[in-house]
């Protein structure tokens, strides 16, 4: 009998042990610390994004910008007689004159004769490479390259009074 009392003793001490592993006081502060212990990760990692998501569109829009520049540039070299396409800058843009209001810098540098990257270049061709910085963030960098022909370039007659590669 001394052993059915010694079991029955244990199986008290252990189903009261059970009984408070049962027990659920305190439980729901530990779900809700878990809980908030998620949402902060949550939360970080969205702030993340955003944050990375806006200089993103920040530098995009310089980019942009730059681009639009180097077009304006492009077209005001279309403009001028053969002659007078030449090395410019490096040169500040009129912040005024941009739509983000940022400052941008740009350069202009020209390659004539058997330096332009065309199939047979000659000394009737010139090529302009129009480089678009901004000054905020160099990483905002734009290249645009156009070829000039002293043949078909606006203003021939200003040149030599001539018009030139007539056969």
């Amino acid at each position: 009998m001394t052993a059915a009392v010694v079991i029955d003793l244990r199986r008290g001490r252990l189903s009261g042990l059970f009984a408070r592993m049962r027990d659920e006081d305190g439980i729901g502060l530990i779900e809700l610390l878990i809980a908030l212990l998620v949402l902060n990760v949550g939360i970080f990692a969205t702030l993340g994004a955003f944050t990375s998501a806006a200089s993103t569109l920040k530098r995009s829009s310089r980019i942009s910008t730059a681009a639009a520049i180097a077009d304006q540039e492009i077209e005001a070299l279309h403009n001028l007689k053969y002659s007078q396409i030449v090395n410019v800058g490096p040169a500040a843009w009129p912040s005024a004159q941009t739509p983000d209001g940022g400052s941008y810098t740009f350069q202009v540098v020209v390659t004539s004769g058997a330096g332009v990257q065309v199939t047979g270049g000659s000394a009737n061709l010139k090529q302009a490479a129009v480089t678009v910085t901004s000054n905020a963030d160099p990483r905002a960098k734009v290249t645009s390259i156009t070829t000039f022909s002293r043949c078909t370039q606006s203003g021939l007659q200003g040149d030599t009074g001539q018009t030139p590669c007539q056969s």
